[in-house]
């Protein structure tokens, strides 16, 4: 149990270290960087969601986040970054997304986030990072505009869907969450 306890508490600080130093970059390294990450998600996404391709070539715009947590006690805090395409006009958005959690927690993990955009309103409110996001999950959700189902997605907010894949770690919550995702400035 020590043992477990401790690659923990390591893989909580390389997770801040590697922060740190990705935020030595230049704006146009890390651009490049988040693009590169993106394509390494929307990979991942389709080997496990082969309906997120569909939802992704149909759909207004979507966003990629790669991120990780650490939750210890009633305290648990996600960081990730990403990028935000624009379908209909081809206009990429940096993104950073902070989420809070109260509750039980405990552990670390990295995952993957896919948020489909179903049109301009949600898109706007999107990358504007003034989103709310909600807690309702539902196995199919329809984007009722082109009577698409997005299998395996949860419903984020008025029409925004979001697929998640856990890549490494453990963590139990039992927790009440806020998130917040908005754009880079130095980026865009």
């Amino acid at each position: 149990m020590r043992k477990k306890f401790i690659q923990l508490i390591l893989f909580a600080l390389v997770l801040m270290t590697a922060s740190t130093v990705a935020a030595k970059e230049t704006p146009e390294q890390l651009r490049a960087k988040l693009d590169d990450m993106s394509q390494q998600v929307l990979s991942r996404m389709y080997q496990k969601y082969p309906s997120a391709q569909r939802a992704i070539r149909n759909t207004y715009a979507y966003c990629t986040i790669s991120a990780s947590s650490v939750k210890w006690g009633f305290w648990g805090d996600d960081r990730g970054r990403g990028v935000a395409v624009n379908n209909e006009t081809g206009k990429r958005v940096y993104v950073k997304m902070k989420e809070v959690s109260l509750g039980v927690n405990f552990g670390a993990k990295e995952y993957d986030l896919l948020f489909v955009i179903a049109n301009k309103d949600a898109w706007d409110k999107f990358i504007s990072g003034n989103i709310k996001f909600a807690s309702e999950v539902s196995a199919q959700a329809s984007d009722g505009v082109s009577g698409d189902t997005f299998s395996e997605a949860t419903i984020a907010a008025d029409g925004i869907w979001v697929y998640q894949l856990d890549k490494k770690g453990l963590a139990f919550e039992l927790t009440l969450k806020g998130a917040k995702i908005s754009p880079y400035k130095n980026l865009n």
